[in-house]
């Protein structure tokens, strides 16, 4: 993968559901996708679940509408969310605020970089350019565990900012599993155009 942190380590999201065949898969592969397709590297994508399908397969209309949206499903199979791939995320994205409350329980130490990704959306794009927000205390400064990088301020300075993301329950992204087809492409299409916006927000403060 391209590098453009010199040697620091790659800079990591992780998206989450409850299943981790579904929605939190596709949000993984076109993040994946688009930071390729927008040049930005040195970052790594994973996915995981909260109550994960541990082993079965993407499901395969998601699978389908990955490639249809440019992504890669190929090999994907679910995977339990654990202390070691929150620890290593600069930035969780939950489907829903319920997944998200759950997720912070289990794992307070993330609570300042888990979002829904309407939340992280909508509060990120409500930052300038250039930082006059104050960034909430840092929890590598607090933990000790290693100097913040360049996405890790800017979640920070969106956990600052948090509070303008007002959310309402139409902005939670519902599970599809075994619902019609037409249910799948309308939480394809959101969750698409969530990670357009994900990465356009990467590119636009790194």
């Amino acid at each position: 993968m391209p590098s453009n942190a010199g040697a620091q380590p790659p800079s990591s999201i992780l998206t989450v559901c409850t299943g981790n065949i579904c929605r939190s898969p596709l949000a993984e592969q076109l993040i994946r996708a688009r930071l390729a397709k927008a040049g930005i590297g040195n970052f790594s994508v994973a996915s995981a679940g909260l109550h994960a399908a541990v082993g079965a397969p993407m499901e395969p209309l998601p699978a389908d509408l990955s490639r249809e949206y440019g992504g890669n499903p190929d090999g994907s199979v679910g995977e339990q969310i654990t202390d070691e791939s929150v620890a290593a995320a600069n930035l969780v994205l939950t489907m829903t605020r319920k997944q998200r409350d759950e997720l912070v329980k289990r794992f307070p130490g993330a609570a300042q970089r888990t979002f829904t990704m309407a939340e992280f959306v909508r509060a990120a794009q409500t930052l300038p350019v250039t930082m006059s927000q104050p960034a909430a205390p840092s929890w590598a400064a607090v933990t000790g565990s290693g100097a913040d990088s360049a996405v890790a301020l800017l979640v920070r300075r969106t956990a600052a900012v948090r509070s303008a993301a007002v959310l309402v329950v139409a902005d939670d992204i519902p599970d599809p599993i075994n619902a019609t087809e037409a249910v799948h492409r309308e939480v394809g299409h959101r969750i698409a155009g969530y990670c357009d916006d994900v990465v356009a927000i990467l590119g636009k403060h790194l």
